[in-house]
C-alpha cells in the first residue's frame, strides 16, 4: 500500500514537471474553434456572379460589359446544335439558316414547358417568382438571323427578359 502511494506520488511530480510553467493543449477546443472559423469564412465566402454551363463548340463574343448574370434558364446555340440547360434539344441547325420562319417550335416546346413548370411552382411556392429571365451563349460564327430567330422562339415562350452571355474582356 505504502508503495502504490509513492508511485501515485513520484507519477504526479513527473507530471507536474514536465508542465511545469507550461499548461497541456486540449485538442478538442482548438479542433471547435478551427471549425466554428471555417464555417464563418465559408458562409461570408461570396463569388460574384452566376456559374453557367459553357456549352462545347461555342465560341462567345468578348464584351466591356460589368454586368453580372442572375440565375435563368440558360440556352446554348452552337453551330451545329441548340442546348437548353446543357441538354441537346436540337442537332441540326443547317434548315434554320435559309428557313423563313421566325418560330423555332422544338425550341419554343421546350421552353414553354420550363415556363409552364416554372409558373406551376410560383403558384405553388409562396417565395419563388417567375420572372422570364434567360441568358443565351451564341458562338461568334452563328449569323444574326438564325440567333433572331431563337431570341424570337424564347420571347414567345414567356421568356421576354433576355440576356447575351459574353466572355468579360479586362
Amino acid at each position: 500500500m505504502a508503495q502504490n502511494r509513492s508511485y501515485k506520488m513520484s507519477r504526479t511530480r513527473r507530471t507536474q514537471t514536465w508542465f511545469a510553467g507550461r499548461s497541456p493543449v486540449l485538442l478538442t477546443p482548438l479542433v471547435d474553434m478551427f471549425t466554428i472559423l471555417l464555417i464563418f469564412l465559408l458562409m461570408s465566402y461570396s463569388t460574384g456572379g452566376q456559374l453557367m454551363y459553357m456549352a462545347q463548340n461555342v465560341l462567345m463574343p468578348e464584351s466591356l460589359s460589368r454586368e453580372q448574370l442572375e440565375p435563368a434558364v440558360e440556352i446554348a446555340v452552337a453551330t451545329d446544335r441548340i442546348y437548353v440547360d446543357g441538354e441537346v434539344i436540337m442537332d441540326d441547325l443547317t434548315e434554320w439558316y435559309t428557313e423563313k420562319k421566325l418560330l423555332m417550335p422544338v425550341l419554343y416546346e421546350n421552353l414553354k414547358l420550363k415556363a409552364l413548370k416554372f409558373k406551376r411552382m410560383e403558384a405553388e411556392v409562396p417565395l419563388f417568382h417567375f420572372a422570364g429571365k434567360i441568358t443565351v451563349q451564341a458562338d461568334r460564327a452563328i449569323p444574326f438571323h438564325v440567333l433572331k430567330k431563337v431570341l424570337y422562339t424564347a420571347d414567345r415562350a414567356d421568356f421576354p427578359r433576355i440576356s447575351l452571355a459574353v466572355f468579360q474582356r479586362d
